[in-house]
């Protein structure tokens, strides 16, 4: 296993750990000596990850979310908007931008960044008050979502139920 592949399962063990894991368990882990697992932490540091060392062990202050794109029906009123945003979110989710398709601009993308009831309340507000359009009525079918979860089966929750209420665009 090269050096990059190494930080790499470290940083997957950490993400994947809800509680400090020891420096002793990471180098049994990873196969190293506990030197070269510090050597490594602090390169993860260097390239902006927090890590914390506790007496615990090492733990990931904010966890690096994975991201996925997910494409959506467009909607035809505030309601089915407010329903596919709060599914997202009640899920788990993080909205970070919708991205369309223009046939004469090509890719158009707006930052969303929705993830919690105050954060919906406020771009509803926003969209039904100030009367603007929704970037997805410039593409005929379709929007596009990327969406930032703490894990893979959440993201995959989140396309069941998406799904189940007709929004996911297959």
């Amino acid at each position: 296993m090269s050096s990059n592949e190494r930080r790499e399962r470290l940083l997957q063990i950490l993400k994947k750990s809800d509680e400090p894991v020891k420096g002793s368990e990471l180098s049994a882990e990873l196969q190293v000596s506990r030197q070269v697992v510090v050597k490594d932490i602090a390169l993860l540091r260097a390239s902006g990850i927090e890590i914390l060392a506790t007496s615990s062990g090492y733990i990931i202050l904010n966890p690096v979310k994975d991201e996925f794109k997910i494409k959506c029906k467009n909607h035809n009123s505030d309601e089915e908007l407010y329903d596919e945003l709060q599914t997202i979110i009640d899920l788990g989710g993080r909205v970070k931008d919708v991205i369309v398709e223009h046939p004469t601009y090509g890719v158009l993308k707006a930052e969303l960044n929705v993830s919690t009831n105050r954060d919906l309340k406020k771009f509803m507000e926003k969209a039904t008050t100030n009367e603007f359009k929704q970037l997805s009525v410039l593409s005929p079918d379709y929007h596009i979502h990327t969406i930032e979860v703490s894990n893979k089966d959440i993201f995959e929750e989140i396309k069941k139920e998406l799904r189940d209420k007709n929004i996911l665009f297959e």
